[in-house]
């Protein structure tokens, strides 16, 4: 039996070339900002390589963890800290400052930096509700 000819579902420049590069999203108003997510993994480890390299947390950095009111993590670089970003270009926050903020293993984050300030805000996702609570409330009024 012929196996039937199915015609390519892509374009012929992308076969040739490989598939196009994606479209960049776009970015915070303020250029200062730089926003990535990442899976938090085991023992607490956080890891965002592009956000990391605009905030200048190199191996080796030394980060002060502190926790927010707000529910979220404040990580920021000074001589003494606790924390310091390995070579892999991770860190890991402590399992009590997890626990305060809700974060464990396996949840997403989202990650905001301040690249003059270079300091990095740690968002649970408990922390998340709250602030998109605006807008999911939209999207429950929309959905009626």
């Amino acid at each position: 039996m012929i196996a039937p000819v199915i015609p390519p579902q892509s374009t012929l420049q992308e076969l040739v070339h490989g598939p196009l590069a994606a479209t960049r999203s776009i970015g915070p108003a303020d250029d200062n900002l730089v926003i990535g997510t990442c899976t938090v993994g085991d023992s607490g480890r956080i890891l965002d390589k592009i956000t990391f390299a605009a905030l200048d947390f190199n191996s080796g950095t030394r980060l002060e963890l502190t926790c927010l009111d707000a529910g979220v993590l404040l990580a920021r670089p000074v001589p003494d800290g606790a924390t310091a970003v390995t070579e892999g270009g991770y860190f890991r926050v402590p399992y009590r400052l997890r626990r305060r903020v809700s974060l464990s293993i396996g949840h997403r984050a989202l990650l905001i930096g301040h690249r003059s300030h270079r300091a990095l805000l740690i968002h649970p996702p408990a922390a998340l509700d709250l602030l998109c609570a605006p807008s999911l409330q939209l999207m429950t009024e929309g959905a009626r």
